[in-house]
C-alpha cells in the first residue's frame, strides 16, 4: 500500500494542529525528501511549513529538525535538504577508508576476546565523525527557536534510546506552554536540540557509536519505541501525516536460504525501525474505528480520554531494499571489501545495505520515488490538508 488516509467523522477545520513524523531509515530517509517535494506543490507551495509540529527518529530527526530550521520558508528548507541527499557519497556520513573500518573491526574482535568492565570509546562498525560535520554545517539550530519564537513552529522532536535505564526518551523543544510527559518506559524531556541529539538518535546499534548527553549514553531512537505517534500528539497535534521508509505490507518473501550475517543484521534493522511504526499505526486506525462507533454526544465518549486522530500514512511502493543491490559496485572499493566480510554485496543483504547505502545514485532514485508516490496520492493529501473547501 503506497498510502492512505484515516479521517474521523467529527466536523474538521482550520484550527487543527498537523504533525509530521518522519521514521527513521537510515539512508532510506532519501525517500521523504521526494514525498515532501511533492506535497509542497500539491499544496501550492506555502510560504510557511504545513506542519506546526514535527517528529522524527534517526535519520527521520535529522530531517525533522533541518525542516523545523526552516518551517518560515518550507520550500527553501526543501531545497537545502534535497541538495544534500541528491549529492551525498558515503564518506560524508562515515569514514569509508579501509584502515579505519578494519581498526573498528579489530577492536570488536578484541572486546570479545579480552572484555572490560568499561571501554574508553564506544564501540562500532563505522566511524561516523563525518556525520558530525555535516550536521554541524546543514542545520541552524538558532533558526529552531527563532521559528518557535516567532511562532512559526509550535516544536520539534527528536527521540533516542536510553543506554542506561532501557528508556525511550523524547527531546523535544517547543513554545513554553508544552510541558514535559512521563509513560511507561517513555518520557518527553524538553530541552534545547543540539547536533548531540541528533547523533544520539541516529546511532543505530553496533553500527554508529553511542552518543554521550549529560553524562548518559543514548542510542538510536528507534530502539523499544513502541508508540512512535506519540511525541506528536503529546505535543498538540490532533493530525498526522506520517512518512514511513518502508512498504506497509504483509510478510515478504526474500527467498533467503541461509542468511548471512548482513541478512540477519538487516532483519534486526527492519524490526529496530519499521515494526512499532506499523503497530503504532494499526492501533490509530483501530482506536479511530472504535470511536466512530460511538455516538459524538454520548456520556461514554465524553468520558474517554482517547480522540480520534486524523491521519495520513504513505510509504514506498517500492521495497529500498530491492533498490541497494543495484548501486553495490559504485561504492568505494575499501567500502566494498568490508561489506563483502559481513555477507553484504550486489546479492546479499540488501536490507542492511539499503540503510547504509549514503550514495547519491541510490539517495536519488528514492527522492523520485518519494515523490511519485506522493504525486499518486494527490486527492488524499489534499484532503489531508484542505480538507473543509
Amino acid at each position: 500500500m503506497i498510502g492512505f488516509h484515516s479521517t474521523s467523522e467529527q466536523k474538521k477545520s482550520h484550527n487543527q494542529t498537523a504533525g509530521l513524523v518522519l521514521s527513521g531509515g537510515g539512508a532510506r530517509a532519501a525517500y521523504q525528501i521526494g514525498v515532501l517535494q511533492a506535497v509542497s506543490e500539491i499544496i501550492g507551495k506555502p510560504q510557511h511549513s504545513p506542519f506546526q509540529i514535527i517528529t522524527g527518529t534517526s535519520a527521520g530527526a535529522i530531517n525533522a529538525c533541518a525542516l523545523a530550521s526552516n518551517n518560515h520558508d518550507f520550500a527553501t528548507g526543501l531545497d537545502r535538504l534535497q541538495s544534500i541527499w541528491h549529492n551525498f557519497s558515503p564518506n560524508q556520513v562515515y569514514r569509508t577508508d579501509l584502515k579505519c573500518l578494519l581498526r573498528n573491526t579489530f577492536r570488536w574482535g578484541w572486546n570479545i576476546i579480552r572484555p572490560t568492565e568499561q571501554t574508553n570509546k564506544p564501540l562500532s562498525l563505522l566511524d561516523n565523525s563525518p556525520l558530525r560535520q555535516l550536521l554541524e554545517q546543514a542545520i541552524r539550530f538558532d533558526d529552531i527557536k527563532n521559528n518557535i519564537d516567532k511562532q512559526n513552529l509550535t516544536a520539534v522532536c527528536a527521540t533516542a534510546y536510553n543506554y542506561n535505564t532501557g528508556d525511550s526518551v523524547s527531546f523535544f523543544q517547543g513554545n513554553n506552554e508544552l510541558g514535559q510527559w512521563q509513560r511507561f518506559r517513555r518520557f518527553g524531556k524538553k530541552t534545547s536540540l543540539s547536533v548531540s541529539h541528533l547523533l544520539a538518535s541516529a546511532a543505530i546499534p553496533m553500527i554508529f557509536p553511542s552518543e554521550p548527553i549529560d553524562g548518559t549514553h543514548y542510542g538510536d531512537g528507534a530502539m523499544r519505541f513502541l508508540t512512535p505517534l506519540s511525541p506528536a500528539l503529546h505535543l498538540g497535534a490532533n493530525k498526522v501525516f506520517v512518512i514511513t521508509v518502508e512498504p506497509l505490507r504483509g510478510e515478504i518473501d526474500h527467498n533467503i536460504e541461509v542468511p548471512s550475517i548482513g541478512d540477519i543484521s538487516g532483519h534486526l534493522l527492519d524490526s529496530i525501525f519499521i515494526d512499532s511504526l506499523e503497530s503504532d499505526i494499526e492501533r490509530l486506525m483501530r482506536v479511530n474505528e472504535l470511536l466512530a462507533h460511538i455516538p459524538v454526544n454520548d456520556i461514554v465518549r465524553e468520558q474517554l480520554t482517547l480522540k480520534p486522530v486524523d491521519s495520513f500514512i504513505i510509504s514506498p511502493s517500492v521495497d529500498p531494499a530491492e533498490l541497494a543491490g543495484q548501486y553495490f559496485k559504485v561504492l568505494p572499493k575499501g567500502l566494498r571489501f568490508f561489506f563483502k566480510r559481513i555477507g553484504v554485496d550486489d546479492e546479499n543483504g540488501e536490507s542492511i545495505l539499503s540503510y547504509l547505502l549514503f550514495d547519491k545514485h541510490f539517495t536519488r532514485q528514492l527522492i523520485d520515488l518519494g515523490y511519485q508516490d506522493a504525486v499518486k496520492q494527490t486527492a488524499n493529501i489534499k484532503s489531508f490538508f484542505l480538507y473543509d473547501e
